[in-house]
């Protein structure tokens, strides 16, 4: 069985990071389809056309921040269930503590290396691509 390509929507002001986790992924995963936004009103306007499968912000981002953005993912039924990882800068608690509020799924402190990120890509591959088990809903959504 043949598995469709699975979504991955980057919301990242930063190219610098940007370009290291879009080379990351390319790197371990060719099935991945990488869309970059780079603000939270793009990530929006993206996700209004686009079927995504995951999400991975960063929560410091120009205009409105990433916690906004998560919020406004979640009240919106055809996106409430799309696993949103943040990937940011921050190991304030206070931060982790809004975006877990908020309704993210997991929260990872950005890599500094090359090398990190291709461990973060490695490692989330094999967790949400391989290992989790999404709704029905989120398979159905195609």
């Amino acid at each position: 069985m043949v598995s469709t390509p699975k979504r991955l929507l980057l919301v990242e002001d930063d190219a610098h990071d940007a370009r290291f986790v879009m080379r990351a992924f390319a790197q371990v995963d060719q099935a991945i389809e990488l869309v970059h936004a780079t603000d939270a009103d793009e990530a929006v306007e993206q996700l209004t056309h686009g079927h995504f499968d995951y999400i991975l912000m960063d929560i410091k981002l120009p205009g409105s921040d990433g916690i906004d953005l998560l919020r406004r993912v979640r009240k919106h039924r055809a996106t409430a269930l799309i696993p949103i990882v943040v990937l940011t800068s921050s190991i304030n608690p206070a931060d982790v503590l809004h975006c877990y509020s908020a309704g993210a799924n997991a929260y990872v402190a950005k890599p500094s290396s090359v090398l990190e990120y291709r461990r973060f890509a490695e490692a989330f591959i094999r967790f949400w691509v391989e290992s989790a088990i999404l709704p029905p809903s989120m398979s159905l959504r195609r």
